[in-house]
């Protein structure tokens, strides 16, 4: 009995550490138009190219992704559904991302669209992304 015991504490122990090697990361979603379209948003770690996505429906102004592996991300995103078109007819999806350019405030002057990297500890939320830089956002492509 005291071998089961002793099993149990060490197996509580564990799990509750391995729980705890995850992070979460809550963001905003931002979009240059009167409503926000169904989207797929994108983090990925630049320590090992691993992807996590968050399925957005339409009008959800929030994401949030649990059980991410601590390392340094980028985020952006994707629109579902082909919503612009090139000079030779083919058509596009409109992606975003979290830049410079969304701490710089968007405005005019802010011409610098590369993804801001950000670090996911462990046991840790990060809750300031914002994927509003649908002008030029140096996003990756969707696979």
């Amino acid at each position: 009995m005291k071998n089961l015991f002793g099993i149990l504490v060490s197996s509580k122990i564990l799990l509750t550490s391995c729980g705890s090697q995850k992070g979460i990361v809550k963001g905003t979603l931002c979009y240059p138009s009167d409503y926000i379209p169904e989207m797929n948003v994108y983090l990925k770690n630049l320590d090992n190219n691993n992807i996590y996505l968050a399925d957005v429906k339409e009008g959800q102004k929030t994401f949030k992704i649990k059980k991410i592996i601590s390392g340094n991300y980028v985020a952006y995103a994707y629109t579902k559904e082909q919503i612009a078109q090139e000079l030779d007819g083919t058509s596009l999806k409109a992606s975003g991302g979290f830049t410079k350019a969304v701490d710089c405030g968007l405005t005019v002057n802010c011409n610098d669209h590369r993804l801001i990297t950000f670090e996911v500890k462990k046991g840790k939320t990060t809750n300031s992304i914002r994927i509003c830089d649908w002008y030029g956002a140096l996003v990756p492509k969707e696979k």
